[in-house]
């Protein structure tokens, strides 16, 4: 898996770290002024000022967070990962095809468990070198390749390009990153989150407020040590974990 910001707006500013930064203020205050020399005003607000200001609006309504986008490059994750990505409806996406080009060489994404589990992974390999051989065989006797997808795995590997205004990101960051998603997924909004904190630091009080990133590690840990594989009984205390994290903002 490989997590790339690729664009990001104020990306190639003189001044990366806080452009985007400089708009969402200047938007968020249109509604008392909408004169467009204020935002080269905000551009020479003191850096306290504007984390003040960013500040205030991590708590506010989050109409004007709309006017920042951030693009991704994921690279070599599962098609049952995007295929939870994508019902974020509020977003863009471009992925790999597998309609009109021959895949017959894809790679196998393994979840951990599967991974970590010798027997699993003896299977699995077995099972791919088939659906490898059954996909070529169909393509020889001349079926198309749109065709011949219909027997490939749901964990093929794949690549996706994701673009989210900023309203969308923080709220895909709040509900997908904790232990209800399942885990390539976490991995992935996670990475995404590490790259938006490395161009937009300022980000952390839209995305975690001032409890922190890991506030609820130690429930979520608890829960898998108590209840492990059990998906039903883990998913109940874990929901009520979600609604905690969204509820501090």
């Amino acid at each position: 898996m490989d997590v790339q910001l690729i664009h990001f707006t104020g990306k190639g500013a003189p001044n990366e770290t806080w452009a985007a930064a400089d708009l969402l203020i200047f938007t968020k205050n249109t509604r008392l002024n909408m004169d467009p020399g204020q935002l080269e005003a905000i551009i020479a607000w003191p850096e306290e000022k504007k984390l003040e200001t960013l500040r205030y609006m991590a708590n506010t309504i989050p109409s004007s967070w709309e006017f920042v986008d951030y693009v991704f490059l994921v690279q070599g994750v599962s098609r049952a990962y995007t295929h939870q990505q994508v019902r974020t409806r509020v977003a863009s996406y471009a992925q790999q095809s597998m309609r009109v080009v021959d895949v017959g060489e894809f790679e196998y994404v393994f979840t951990d468990r599967n991974r970590a589990d010798n027997r699993a992974a003896v299977r699995i390999e077995k099972c791919l070198r088939t659906i490898k051989d059954t996909y070529a065989s169909l393509i020889a006797m001349g079926h198309p390749v749109e065709d011949s997808r219909g027997i490939l795995p749901t964990n093929i590997a794949t690549n996706i390009v994701c673009k989210f205004n900023m309203r969308a990101f923080v709220d895909l960051a709040r509900s997908r990153s904790g232990g209800r998603t399942q885990g390539e997924y976490q991995k992935v909004v996670s990475a995404m989150i590490d790259r938006v904190l490395e161009v937009h630091p300022w980000m952390t009080h839209f995305l975690f407020g001032d409890r922190g990133r890991d506030y609820f590690a130690e429930i979520e840990a608890f829960a898998e040590e108590e209840f492990g594989g059990d998906l039903v009984a883990k998913g109940k205390l874990l929901k009520i974990v979600d609604k905690l994290r969204k509820a501090v903002h």
